[in-house]
């Protein structure tokens, strides 16, 4: 156990490590500091610790798949975060001005979808027909009908809509995406929320600028009720009225806005869908005017938007098309092939 009270096997001195990513600093101070196999978190702790000596902005990054993240690696930076000196796992006093404003303002943690978490959340959808064919003796064995069903016809029907092979009819309310997460050191599992907007910034590699608070508003709707046109003719949808901020309103809005790796400034425009498409579209072009967006303008050179929409769209000279569908490149970037 060290002076934190964080017990560990084969821990390695934390002024060793400070002396090693000292003497490969560069004069600002202000590398990244990588670790793949970061036990009990000895080098983000080194780091703060350089950072509070010489005012450095170095960062690091953690990787760790061990049960000890959360018993362990996680507990120890908090502390160590909170201030400089412990003793028996307590502080002996807290962070003077100047050291707190040296120390880790966040810290952000991000967990990635386990083989196991991944099997977890297959729900296959089979008959109870099929089901007592698959566990006949005929269907068992190497090459048998079980082992060709589950490669070749479960993955691509039956598990089609599993969260783990990412629900697009899911994308309706992006606060509400959910996987079931197995917890560490256990086979319990527990349904967690999935961020999809952070998920989506990392997919297309985009360097964030803004995010914007979610706001939600109310509208009204009237149909088009022009005398001259036929008695049978269907009527346009119009919004009586103007959009109204409401925190109970049906409507929902965040935003992101920021630089692709290509260099696009861009622009992702998350919502909630009613299931009314006529009334969430009516909305979205009304809340895009309000916000003085325009599909033809330079602000922005690329725009996502969950769910079909009617917003004008331009084509690129790299034939591609400014007004991109999330769903789309979500899913395309999730499960592209890549060469090693």
């Amino acid at each position: 156990m060290d002076a934190l009270g964080v017990e560990f096997p084969f821990a390695h001195s934390t002024e060793f490590y400070g002396y090693l990513i000292n003497a490969l600093s560069y004069e600002n101070h202000g590398e990244f500091v990588l670790d793949y196999f970061a036990g009990s978190g000895t080098t983000a702790h080194a780091v703060i610790n350089l950072n509070r000596e010489d005012s450095g902005q170095r960062k690091f990054i953690l990787v760790e798949m061990g049960d000890y993240f959360d018993a362990v690696l996680l507990p120890r930076l908090k502390k160590v975060t909170f201030t400089p000196e412990w003793k028996d796992g307590k502080p002996k006093r807290l962070a003077t001005a100047e050291e707190a404003e040296r120390s880790p303002r966040i810290m952000k943690v991000v967990r990635l979808e386990s083989y196991e978490d991944a099997l977890n959340n297959l729900m296959p959808a089979r008959s109870d027909s099929q089901q007592k064919l698959l566990g006949s003796p005929e269907a068992q064995g190497a090459d048998g009908l079980k082992e060709q069903y589950m490669l070749r016809y479960m993955l691509d029907v039956e598990s089609r809509g599993s969260q783990s092979l990412l629900n697009i009819d899911a994308f309706t309310d992006p606060t509400a995406y959910k996987l079931k997460v197995k917890r560490p050191g256990s086979e319990e599992s527990r349904e967690v929320n999935v961020d999809l907007i952070e998920t989506f910034n990392w997919l297309i590699g985009l360097t964030v600028e803004t995010i914007t608070a979610p706001r939600t508003f109310n509208a009204n709707f009237q149909r088009d009720n022009d005398p001259d046109l036929p008695k049978v003719s269907p009527r346009r949808l119009l919004l009586d009225g103007r959009l109204r901020q409401n925190d109970q309103g049906p409507w929902w809005f965040r935003t992101v806005t920021g630089t692709t790796p290509d260099g696009r400034s861009t622009l992702v425009i998350w919502r909630k869908l009613t299931g009314d498409a006529e009334q969430d579209n009516l909305v979205l072009d009304e809340w895009f005017r309000i916000q003085d967006y325009s599909s033809r303008d330079t602000e922005f050179d690329l725009i996502y938007v969950n769910g079909d929409n009617n917003l004008e769209n331009l084509r690129q000279p790299d034939e591609t098309w400014k007004v991109r569908l999330i769903e789309e490149d979500f899913h395309r970037l999730m499960f592209a092939d890549t060469e090693v």
